[in-house]
């Protein structure tokens, strides 16, 4: 049974089961929101669609398990290569929400997405040619484990994509908790720690060659995941980015009587 439910294949089930949820909380927010607001939610609302179809592309193959290793080792290329670039269009969709919330970035999108779009066809080039027809993932029965093996070339096109899209919108969530108050700062701190875990555990898969350093990835993904679900849903009434304090003024002493 728990061949059946692996680790990893329970973190990419996982993923796709809290995106679906986030995104149909924020389809439905959206439909609610103003005018100003409808960018980053819609930004932020694509994120999770493309998470959530990732996370059903790395779930699918653990199907073939109890077929052979050798089919899993075959779907499991294919799911990886096809499922990553919806995650490089996850890591895009917040790169234009962090445009669409800085006014001194707001002419910027067009160019991020041509050099995103150029990025995702040359790194899937690479990921096929390296992993379908060349060294494919497998899965470590004796630990319940995927093996993911992908090209150093690729892991490093990822982690680099994952730094750019997703730091900027962890440092914009950590200045909106900063100055945020009471629920908005409490969701601006749940968002920016999602992004920053999944930082950290999202690549980790692409880089690992050690047992240990798969099961950490896993783990960490998750707890991301998990947060960025948590932070999306609570407080409803609250905006997506914590809102700073506005300064109190106190009136002058009067000089007269």
């Amino acid at each position: 049974m728990f061949t059946t439910f692996p680790l990893t294949g329970f973190t990419s089930a996982f993923t796709c089961i809290v995106s679906v949820a986030s995104w149909l909380y924020l389809a439905g927010k959206l439909k609610r929101s103003s005018t100003v607001a409808r960018p980053s939610l819609a930004h932020m609302r694509d994120f999770f669609l493309y998470m959530a179809i990732f996370g059903g592309f790395m779930a699918i193959p653990y199907f073939w398990l109890h077929i052979s290793l050798s089919a899993f080792s075959t779907v499991m290329a294919w799911g990886y290569v096809v499922g990553h670039i919806f995650i490089y269009l996850a890591c895009l969709s917040v790169a234009l929400m962090v445009c669409s919330l800085v006014p001194r970035l707001a002419n910027a999108s067009r160019i991020v997405t041509i050099v995103w779009v150029l990025f995702i066809i040359a790194i899937t080039a690479i990921n096929a040619k390296t992993m379908i027809w060349g060294v494919q993932p497998i899965f470590d029965t004796s630990l319940s484990l995927t093996e993911f093996r992908a090209s150093p070339i690729v892991g490093a096109g990822i982690a680099a994509q994952a730094m750019v899209g997703l730091f900027p919108a962890f440092v914009l969530f950590a200045i909106g908790a900063a100055k945020g108050s009471d629920s908005r700062r409490l969701k601006s701190v749940l968002l920016a720690a999602g992004f920053l875990v999944i930082i950290a555990g999202g690549p980790m898969h692409d880089l690992a060659r050690t047992a240990g350093l798969y099961a950490t990835a896993d783990l960490l993904t998750t707890l991301g995941v998990l947060l960025l679900g948590i932070g999306i849903g609570y407080q409803v009434d609250t905006s997506l980015v914590a809102a700073p304090e506005k300064p109190q003024f106190k009136a002058a002493p009067s000089n007269t009587v």
